[in-house]
């Protein structure tokens, strides 16, 4: 049987905030939900899919780009 998925408990909001107030680890975002960092990178790139970049090194982090909003011309 396999083993049930962890639920991070994380509210949006917050890694908003986190992601404006400056640089933020995937591992901070772990520590904060209590979960592994493995954990908290699938439940990120599930969240936010192709808006989300992670990136290693001692200047890395996660970044986080604004939605595409499509506007359709309405003209005939």
């Amino acid at each position: 049987m396999p083993r049930p998925k962890k639920v991070i408990v994380l509210p949006e909001s917050q890694i908003q905030d986190s992601l404006t107030n400056g640089r933020v680890t995937v591992a901070m975002l772990a520590t904060a939900a209590g979960c592994s960092v493995p954990t908290m990178r699938k439940h990120l790139a599930e969240a936010y899919g192709d808006r989300i970049t992670f990136s290693r090194g001692r200047t890395g982090g996660i970044t986080l780009t604004a939605p595409v909003t499509v506007e359709e011309s309405t003209a005939s």
